[in-house]
């Protein structure tokens, strides 16, 4: 006990005067902000364990779900469902460590849309979805055609067959 209480006195007294306070408020202040500094930490590890959990649980969901293709389809004779849209002149690149598609969509509806959603879904050659993301385009009026580019994350063009390329809403 009188070892603990030399070694504070010999250590505790000196940093006061290191830290260029004679007094204990601007220690005080100090110790303040690095408390502040520590508990912004704490709650960005604790955004960041939040964010490894759900990329977590998206992989052990992929590796869990067999969805199956419908249907034989490759890019080469992609078909839309329908006569809504007809998508054209589709090229596909690796980027990093996704894929990129370009193309054509024709909007062939009697609607004018501000704003259209469509979903973009690659598979693995065995049916399972590689991976899929979203992308909208602008002002796609009726009978007009727009470019589009789209990027699939996590997913290189080797390692999938086939996609698929469908309108999910529009206003």
């Amino acid at each position: 006990m009188k070892k603990t209480l030399t070694l504070l006195i010999f250590c505790l007294i000196p940093s006061f005067f290191f830290l260029g306070a004679s007094e204990p408020q601007p220690v005080l202040d100090k110790l303040d902000s690095l408390e502040k500094t520590i508990s912004n930490l704490s709650f960005r590890i604790l955004a960041l364990e939040k964010r490894i959990i759900s990329l977590e649980e998206k992989i052990f969901l992929e590796a869990t779900r067999q969805e199956k293709l419908p249907g034989n389809i490759t890019p080469e004779i992609f078909e839309q469902s329908g006569d809504d849209f007809s998508i054209e002149d589709v090229t596909y690149a690796t980027q990093y460590n996704g894929t990129v598609f370009r193309g054509k969509i024709t909007n062939n509806t009697n609607s004018d849309f501000q704003y259209s959603l469509f979903k973009i879904t690659v598979y693995k050659k065995n049916g399972s979805v590689a991976s899929s993301n979203d992308f909208y385009i602008l002002n796609l009026d009726s009978h007009s055609t727009r470019t589009f580019e789209a990027k699939i994350h996590d997913a290189t063009k080797e390692e999938f067959e086939t996609y698929i390329i469908e309108f999910t809403k529009g206003s």
